[in-house]
């Protein structure tokens, strides 16, 4: 596990990925139901300067993802990966890049 996440989300991060992957056997479904309880745990109040949690699940993967500080998480679980991250909408506008 890599985490920069403060432990007792680590805990929960953790916890939620271990019942994801014994209640389901897709990664899309794994990676929702994760979705869906950081959602109910940790509720964004809709603005865009808050930021709301991601999941990736999987056992083959890439990933490249900007992140809030102290708020990502990879992890393994059985044969599964997951990255698990909290973002903010962009302070910028995509065309200028």
């Amino acid at each position: 596990m890599y985490s920069l996440m403060p432990s007792e989300f680590e805990t929960i991060a953790i916890e939620t990925c271990a019942w994801a992957v014994e209640k389901h056997k897709n990664y899309k479904d794994m990676a929702t139901f994760v979705f869906k309880e950081f959602a109910k745990k940790f509720p964004s109040s809709g603005k865009a300067t808050e930021g709301v949690y991601h999941v990736i699940a999987g056992a083959h993967f890439a990933a490249s993802v900007s992140h809030e500080t102290r708020a990502y998480v990879h992890l393994k679980i059985d044969l599964v990966h997951f990255i698990l991250f909290k973002s903010k909408d962009s302070p910028f506008d995509v065309a200028d890049l």
